[in-house]
């Protein structure tokens, strides 16, 4: 097993996990009855997120040595997105059947968390200024969702949920697919 397997079993692992957490979250909210729109849009949009950034991974298969800052970088990188995953559908407490509330400033200082990693974890295979929309691509998004930190006003939450997932389908299937 190559160290490029055995570190994409762990991400694969990671990310697995963080989609069947998203998928039960929202089968458990239709079935509660507490089907929120905003957090809908933002389940979606972090969906997608996931599918594209475990699928990106997989370019990094040729890469033939991985030293330690790479290797915990990128388990790092893939932990936020599970940490992400944990903040829009909160696990149960242990004494309630009652879910906790969605709290929306919550996942969103976890997605700044992921697109920071996220950063890191493309300077640290050497990959950050390779495309040079990358960056500035990431970037936005972070000051966009520090804005909607700082605003903290639920209409603007539905908002940038939307705006969120649609610049990221144009850029999946739009600007990656004319790239790859």
């Amino acid at each position: 097993m190559s160290e490029f397997e055995y570190l994409a079993v762990f991400v694969s692992i990671i990310f697995g996990i963080s989609i069947t957490h998203l998928l039960a979250g929202a089968i458990r909210s239709v079935y509660d009855g507490q089907v929120n729109h905003t957090r809908v849009v933002f389940t979606v949009f972090f969906f997608m997120v996931l599918i594209l950034n475990w699928w990106t991974l997989f370019f990094e298969h040729e890469k033939v040595s991985w030293d330690l800052t790479v290797f915990t970088t990128v388990i790092i990188w893939s932990v936020t997105h599970y940490v992400a995953a944990i903040t829009l559908y909160p696990p149960r407490s242990a004494r309630s059947q009652e879910s906790y509330e969605f709290r929306p400033r919550w996942f969103l200082w976890a997605f700044i968390g992921v697109a920071a990693t996220d950063i890191l974890q493309t300077a640290a295979r050497g990959g950050l200024f390779t495309e040079w929309t990358y960056l500035p691509f990431v970037c936005h998004y972070i000051v966009v969702t520090a804005i909607a930190i700082a605003l903290n006003k639920r209409t603007f939450y539905r908002g940038i949920a939307w705006y969120l997932l649609l610049i990221t389908v144009l850029w999946a299937f739009g600007k990656r697919n004319l790239l790859l």
